[in-house]
């Protein structure tokens, strides 16, 4: 009975002891957490991170913006040089400047049924090709995949 009672003591000693390391790395996870959530400390620890990446989004923004307005301003200018060339080309080339008539209704009508119906043939074939890949091999796959023998 006394050998009991001395390893009840030391079980209770080392339980004592590893309860206090436990105790004392959920104090320190708590600090922690409490130092990673407060916005003061962290502004301190990385203020000067912050405050850069802050001035990289300012000047792309900045650019962003001059850019388009540069780009707004140019366009007047770009569309007049286009008409000056239309117009040069027009003076050369008069039969180029008249556009195409629209095509006829039977003939918009009959490319889309043809659009339409090579779409739905490739679909079919893709689905069929997916699901050749994915299926298990069966006996009927297997007797096709057979190479022929030849007969003497």
């Amino acid at each position: 009975m006394k050998g009991l009672n001395g390893q009840r003591e030391e079980f209770e000693r080392k339980a004592d002891e590893l309860r206090d390391r436990l105790l004392h790395t959920i104090e320190v996870i708590d600090r922690r957490r409490h130092a990673l959530l407060d916005v003061k400390t962290q502004v301190r620890r990385h203020g000067a991170g912050v405050a850069t990446g802050g001035l990289v989004l300012a000047i792309l923004g900045g650019a962003a913006v001059i850019a388009l307005v540069r780009g707004a301003r140019a366009r007047g200018e770009r569309l007049r040089g286009e008409r000056v060339r239309a117009l040069v080309r027009s003076w050369r080339h008069p039969d180029w400047v008249a556009p195409r008539g629209k095509p006829s209704v039977p003939r918009e009508i009959g490319r889309k049924i043809l659009v339409g119906a090579v779409s739905f043939a490739a679909m079919q074939l893709i689905r069929r090709g997916i699901r050749l890949t994915l299926a298990p091999p069966t006996r009927k796959v297997l007797v096709r995949r057979r190479v022929p023998e030849l007969q003497a």
